[in-house]
């Protein structure tokens, strides 16, 4: 199966796709709530694209901006933030064209 169709990763597939321990992504799942991962029967961890995704912003954070786990966090927090608005936004705007159309 290649990589891409997976829909699920394991910890040891993950930290090897992102470049760092595993015990640093179970360290990080405590620390951002916005990373989760389902669990499987047998309780293991396994994360989904997006999952990967929040852990390269994480890395991102930390390492190319030199920000602390709470800095990180917190910068993370905000753009989730910005991105709910923006879709509240686009809909309240369609919304609108809508009724302008209708008129």
């Amino acid at each position: 199966m290649e990589p891409n169709t997976k829909l699920y990763y394991d910890t040891n597939e993950v930290a090897e796709m992102v470049g760092c321990e595993p015990s640093a992504l179970r360290f990080w799942e405590k620390k951002f709530p916005q990373l989760n991962p389902k669990r499987d029967a047998r309780n293991r961890r396994r994360y989904t694209e997006r999952d990967i995704e929040i852990i390269r912003k994480i890395m991102h954070q930390k390492d190319k901006q030199g920000r602390t786990i709470k800095g990180a966090r917190e910068q993370l927090r905000k753009k989730e933030e910005a991105q709910l608005l923006i879709q509240r936004l686009m809909r309240v705007r369609n919304f609108l064209v809508d009724i302008r159309e209708r008129l």
